[in-house]
């Protein structure tokens, strides 16, 4: 995968974190007003990574491509 996929993709992962994060916060606030609502790990750490595999801190995995389709959806596009 080229550079600026990979930067694409990480930024979407991100987006969707957040998104997904904000989410749950409503619904922890709903009961709690000062609750918080921690972001994915896992997504986290995707997003991390095509981070690392853009910066060259780290080789892209085999299954990089598949766990963000699975993430991402088949048809995202950058």
């Amino acid at each position: 995968m080229d550079r600026e996929t990979v930067s694409a993709a990480g930024t979407a992962v991100r987006r969707l974190m957040r998104q997904r994060q904000a989410e749950a916060h409503a619904r922890v606030i709903e009961v709690d007003a000062w609750g918080w609502a921690s972001p994915d790990a896992e997504l986290l750490a995707l997003a991390d990574e095509c981070e690392d595999v853009y910066y060259g801190r780290r080789p892209e995995a085999d299954d990089l491509v598949d766990r963000l389709a699975a993430v991402l959806g088949d048809g995202w596009e950058p």
